[in-house]
């Protein structure tokens, strides 16, 4: 079993999820195989953690098709489970993030280094642009109603037709206030079920 230390500097990150910290050093039982703790920087409440993406319009979460591992699989928004498939981290890279499926390491990314309204959004190697995102509409540690742009393209993911249906295609289309292109980062804790 491990104990997570946050220091003072932790304890601002942990006010985000919970509505007060008055101790200097929170100490709380881990869930055997997940370690995490505060990074370095104003990212200290996003990176290398492992979040669910989900969709402020539908409710539900994006994830990998069949949960699937390969290259240029195509993502969707499902009711949101425990599995790793529907775990995100992100990563710092040249242009804000890599958002990097827990399951099968692959990057979220633009097929075809599209630049076009419903581009499909797919799982793919990491590296180039199209992997790379910028994330909007945060306040300091806040990670809900956000919005993803894609650092090649500059369009925002989304989900096709804002459908609210299971299985619903994410795609990318030209940023904006609907909700459908909004994105609550939602932390998740606890081994995965798969």
């Amino acid at each position: 079993m491990a104990v997570l230390i946050f220091g003072v500097r932790g304890c601002s990150v942990m006010k985000s999820f919970w509505s007060r910290c008055g101790v200097a050093v929170l100490v709380g039982v881990a869930v055997p195989g997940v370690i995490a703790g505060p990074a370095a920087g104003q990212d200290r409440g996003l990176l290398g953690l492992g979040y669910q993406l989900v969709n402020a319009n539908s409710h539900r979460c994006l994830t990998v098709t069949a949960g699937g591992l390969a290259d240029n699989a195509i993502l969707i928004q499902k009711d949101c489970a425990r599995d790793s498939s529907y775990r995100w981290r992100f990563q710092r890279s040249a242009a804000g993030y890599r958002i990097v499926n827990a399951k099968s390491g692959k990057c979220l990314t633009i097929a075809g280094d599209s630049v076009e309204d419903n581009g499909f959004a797919i799982q793919n190697r990491c590296g180039g642009a199209t992997s790379e995102w910028q994330v909007g509409g945060r306040t300091g540690l806040d990670l809900a109603y956000i919005r993803l742009e894609n650092a090649h393209s500059h369009k925002c993911l989304t989900i096709a037709g804002g459908s609210v249906v299971e299985n619903g295609i994410a795609v990318q289309y030209r940023c904006d206030d609907e909700a459908s292109r909004r994105w609550t980062a939602k932390l998740m804790v606890g081994p995965a079920l798969d």
